[in-house]
């Protein structure tokens, strides 16, 4: 149990002073007999009174004031703001290369700005390229097939033609490869491949939807399906390599690598003849390419919703310890390894800027280590103070900046919040012109962004890092410490071989993670609920240090069940059934949801502690009645019906439009048993207005 906090004076304005004072007049002053509110004797007493109470206010913040100043004894910072991250794709105005034997490149500089565009509700939201984006031809070295793999068929495609798949009958597992020049990184590139085949061959199909699957080389024998352009101009016009000529395209992933395949090294795309649904039909037999050709039209990289400032000249040393700066824009961005800090020094007679190092704290650092600290919610820039020694004497931690020496950093980022979290298809402006480059669209919805922490999430962080001691052993230690490994962590849960229903190996702690993805599901995109490999390995990285040596750990997502409630309902009087039925259904998503997503004035039909739907807490009907017979303009809820189906976070749900056409497969009764590793999403639900 947590230590009760005190509450130093409880007096109430009206009951304990007002109503006090009104019955003390007949003993201290008989003769006053008017007790009315218009009496100026009342109002003096009102007033006394209302400025007591704002000293008693201010009294019983004294503990959080003491509380705060002990977490700052104690190391405590608040945590900065985090920046969304995204992939944006560059269009060229042409495509690459321009000619058979042209070599132009397309170049995207790092930290190349781009923007939404901005509105009279909302500023502009700008984004920084994180890295250098080369756009190259890509450059077909080999054309093989598996049945023949000592054979490329490239230079006398022309000739004889290249049979897809096999020379007689296809069948399924017929594969054939296109292998590019593994010099040109083809990473995150849009490529469109240009067939010309013979015109007769390979009937027996659905022209416009082929029984095959494409994929691309990852590395390390891995392959990454790929998903034919839909988008307008560059939908699949090849017919199944049926028609004479034709071009698909391809957004290649940004682990696109080289790899080795039958002894050569190449980017490799492959197609494998695939029937996956009845109606595609099959190759009577194999097409035939007499020509193939690939071209170049944009590329994907990564940004993050930031500003970058250059050459910032922050101030000059005066020369004394523990001087403090400040940057002129926060919150700050973690300093990427490129941005530096860099202080004026005399070294052999010359003027240079010397680099020094951010640390988290001093206690390590001698008086001859360059060592600064950054405040990055603040942007305070602290450098090594001087601390009086028990015996009397002083010690610098951290070297003290020559006096009058100018002090800059090279660059830095400023930004990053849940504002950074925009939809697909916002952010279109180009800040500088980019030769070549046409336009820039995110194709995928913005997520990381976070505002900075709050005194109250601060507060709270410390009670769960005091809690674990920075030791990882029973259920609840693995849980705080999976909280505090990163703020893209919105919730998390540790499943232990001794907790009942659970089914972990001895010696092995399974820790459930939610992302901090509030945006996305709140709009009911529940793909983003997929954990991304970067952030778990960040929480195996961050739990490693405290875990027991004989403790495995296994970071996953939780076990994702679909629920659909189909409600029948009486609405009030005077009220808008529409309206209602919208109310409804928009509190159901909120209540079967694996985030806290309510507004303000939802949260009065929720607990207070609500964070999302609890790991494993099993459905009720009764609880779901409850619900709904709260919300306004709700008279009556005739009938509940509790659909239920386990799904694939991604694929099953890849937008809320599919998730209401997926009909459930389970009807529950009473109610829906989870287990402790189960969690429930919204697959839609079904709200009908009976008529008295």
């Amino acid at each position: 149990m947590t230590l009760p906090e005190p509450n130093l004076d409880d007096l109430r304005f009206q009951r304990d002073i007002v109503d006090v004072a009104r019955r003390k007049i007949s003993q201290y002053c008989p003769e006053w007999t008017d007790y009315n509110i218009s009496d100026p004797g009342i109002t003096l007493i009102e007033l006394f009174a209302w400025m007591t109470e704002q000293m008693v206010w201010r009294l019983n913040r004294v503990p959080n004031k003491v509380r705060i100043q002990m977490l700052n004894m104690m190391g405590f910072q608040m945590k900065a703001a985090t920046s969304a991250r995204v992939p944006l794709t560059f269009r060229l105005t042409t495509s690459l290369p321009l000619s058979e034997e042209d070599e132009t490149v397309a170049w995207v500089p790092v930290n190349t700005e781009v923007a939404t565009r901005a509105t009279e509700d909302s500023p502009e939201v700008v984004y920084s390229t994180e890295d250098g984006l080369m756009i190259v031809p890509p450059i077909i070295t080999q054309l093989r097939k598996e049945s023949v793999y000592n054979k490329n068929y490239l230079p006398r495609i022309a000739i004889d033609g290249y049979p897809v798949f096999g020379e007689t009958r296809p069948k399924q597992g017929d594969t054939f490869y296109i292998g590019f020049d593994d010099q040109a990184n083809l990473a995150g590139h849009i490529i469109s491949l240009q067939f010309e085949c013979e015109e007769t061959q390979a009937t027996g199909i659905r022209r416009s939807d082929p029984p095959w699957v494409w994929e691309c080389s990852l590395g390390d024998d891995e392959w990454y399906e790929l998903s034919p352009s839909t988008r307008t101009g560059e939908q699949d016009t090849t017919g199944g390599l049926n028609n004479t000529r034709g071009a698909i395209t391809f957004y290649t992933p940004l682990g696109f690598k080289a790899d080795v395949i039958h002894g050569k090294q190449a980017f490799w795309v492959r197609c494998r003849l695939e029937q996956r649904r009845r109606e595609q039909g099959m190759y009577t037999a194999t097409p035939k390419v007499i020509s193939l050709k690939a071209v170049a039209t944009g590329a994907t990289t990564m940004a993050s919703q930031s500003t970058v400032v250059q050459n910032e000249q922050i101030g000059h040393s005066d020369g004394n310890p523990g001087q403090v700066f400040f940057l002129e824009n926060a919150p700050v961005l973690d300093l990427a390894s490129h941005e530096k800090l860099k202080i004026e020094e005399n070294q052999y007679g010359e003027n240079v800027m010397v680099p020094w190092t951010r640390v988290e704290t001093f206690a390590e650092s001698s008086p001859f280590d360059r060592h600064f600290v950054l405040d990055t919610t603040s942007g305070q820039i602290t450098f090594g103070p001087s601390i009086i020694q028990p015996d009397g004497s002083a010690k610098q931690y951290g070297r003290v900046p020559e006096p009058n020496r100018l002090i800059e950093i090279d660059s830095y980022r400023f930004g990053g919040g849940q504002v950074g979290n925009v939809p697909a298809n916002r952010i279109t402006e180009l800040r500088t012109a980019v030769p070549y480059i046409l336009e820039v669209v995110n194709l995928d919805r913005a997520t990381g962004g976070r505002d900075s922490e709050s005194l109250e999430e601060a507060m709270f962080r410390a009670r769960r890092e005091m809690r674990s001691q920075d030791r990882a052993v029973t259920a609840q230690d693995f849980e705080d410490l999976t909280l505090s490994a990163s703020r893209m962590v919105a919730r998390s849960k540790a499943l232990a071989p001794h907790m009942e229903n659970v089914k972990t190996p001895a010696g092995m702690v399974e820790v459930l993670v939610v992302p901090a993805v509030f945006d996305a599901v709140a709009e009911r995109d529940y793909t983003r609920l997929n954990l991304q490999p970067k952030l778990v390995q960040t929480i195996n990285r961050f739990l490693d240090q405290y875990r027991l040596l004989t403790s495995r750990i296994s970071i996953r997502k939780p076990r994702y069940v679909g629920v659909k409630v189909d409600a029948e309902i009486i609405v009030a009087p005077l009220s808008d059934p529409d309206a209602v039925q919208a109310r409804v259904i928009d509190t159901l998503y909120k209540y079967f949801s694996p985030l806290d997503v309510l507004d303000e004035h939802d949260r009065r039909f929720f607990p207070e502690d609500w964070a999302g739907w609890e790991f494993g807490n099993s459905v009720y009907q009764s609880a779901v009645f409850a619900l709904l017979q709260q919300i306004p303009g709700v008279q009556n809820v005739l009938s509940i019906k509790i659909y239920s189906k386990s799904v694939d976070i991604g694929i099953e749900l890849a937008s809320s439009s599919e998730a209401e056409e997926r009909a459930p497969d389970r009807l529950n009764g009473p109610k829906l048993l989870l287990d402790p590793d189960e969690l429930v999403v919204s697959l839609g639900h079904l709200v009908t207005i009976a008529e008295l």
